[in-house]
This record gives C-alpha cells, sequence and structure tokens, in this order.
C-alpha cells in the first residue's frame, strides 16, 4: 500500500496547487482522486500476488525413522502380549507342566518389558495404539495330551519374532533410549530362547 499514500501524497499537492491556482474543477479533482486510489489497489493486489507467487511451497517431510520406529513398536507390543497370553495359559494348565519355573520366568520377564517399553514410549511422546489380535490357537490341539508342547512350540515362534523385531529396532532406530532397551530386551529374550529350546527339546 506504499504505492497508494505516494499516489495520494503527490494527488493532494497536486490538488493544493490546481486549488490555489483555479485551474481544475473541484469534480474532476474528486474523479481523479477516485482513480488514482482504485488503480493504486489494483497494482497493489498485483504486486502481492506476483510476490506469492514466486514464494515457494515446501511440503512438509514425514520423518521416515520415526515412522519406522513407530511400526516396529507397534509390533512388539502386540508380540509382547501374545508371549504373555502364550506363558499364562501354559502356567494355568490343569496338568503337570515340567519346567514351570522357566514359563513363569518368560512370563515375568515379558511383564517388566511391557512396563518398560510402555514408559519408554510415554517419555519419547509415542502413542501405540492397543493391539487388537487372536492368537489362532488349534482348538484340537489344545484338548490333546500334548497340549502343553503344543503351546511351547508356539511361544517359541513368538519369541523369534520378538527376536528379529528387536534386532531390527537396535540396528536402523537413531534413538537412543530406544536403542539402548532393544539391546537389553534382546539379550534377556535370547537366554529365554535359548532355555526354552533347550529344557523342551525344540
Amino acid at each position: 500500500m506504499n504505492h497508494v499514500n505516494q499516489a495520494s501524497h503527490c494527488f493532494f499537492n497536486f490538488v493544493k496547487n490546481a486549488t490555489m491556482k483555479k485551474r481544475l474543477p473541484f469534480k474532476i479533482l474528486i474523479g481523479s482522486l477516485f482513480l488514482i486510489l482504485v488503480f493504486g489497489s489494483i497494482y497493489s493486489c498485483f504486486k502481492q500476488r506476483k510476490d506469492f507467487g514466486e514464494f515457494v511451497f515446501q511440503e512438509p517431510t514425514h520423518d521416515v525413522n520415526s515412522t519406522m520406529d513407530f511400526n516396529n513398536l507397534a509390533c512388539l507390543n502386540e508380540s509382547n502380549k501374545k508371549i504373555i497370553d502364550i506363558s499364562t495359559l501354559i502356567f494355568n494348565q490343569n496338568k503337570k507342566v515340567p519346567h514351570l519355573a522357566l514359563v513363569l520366568k518368560i512370563k515375568k520377564n515379558h511383564e517388566n518389558n511391557n512396563f518398560l517399553l510402555r514408559e519408554l514410549t510415554k517419555r519419547n511422546m509415542i502413542v501405540i495404539p492397543k493391539p487388537i489380535y487372536h492368537l489362532n490357537l488349534d482348538k484340537k490341539a489344545l484338548g490333546n495330551k500334548d497340549s502343553t508342547s503344543y503351546l511351547v512350540q508356539i511361544l517359541n515362534q513368538e519369541i523369534d519374532i520378538q527376536l528379529e523385531l528387536l534386532s531390527t529396532i537396535k540396528s536402523t532406530t537413531f534413538n537412543p533410549e530406544l536403542k539402548a532397551f532393544a539391546e537389553k530386551t534382546e539379550k534377556i529374550v535370547m537366554q529365554n530362547s535359548k532355555d526354552l529350546k533347550s529344557n523342551f527339546k525344540l
């Protein structure tokens, strides 16, 4: 609008001089002022549009690493819940279960992992949705006398999946706190995996 102000200022000087010299009628002067204001406004708008057209719009970029961490943590959370559920099923069977102390240890370890994961995501403002899953267990296998062996195999498969997730998080994350969590948890889960395979002859 500086151009409009300058034009108006020049015009008023012109009006003043013209009026003093009585050269122009008053109506012509008012009409001229109106035209100057209109054309000044049009010019100002045109200039603003031109300036805006030169502005380069930058599309907001998404942090790929944050997305990867989110996806891996969501999968880890689901896997953790599955391991807790399966180990609870084994522990609650109405028959003598071999190596029950190991199964209980695995359950406790993953309950602790679950707690640490919740604390970690809170501190880093990562919202992980509540996992919706189904264990897809074979009801016929659960009714057999070897149901413990069946459940231990499922438990072992889920632990292997979790080890892969922890290894991926450890090698890809740029978050030092998340990396430390993955390294520490991987050691515990790996030892549980070895003990499970050894004790149940998997």
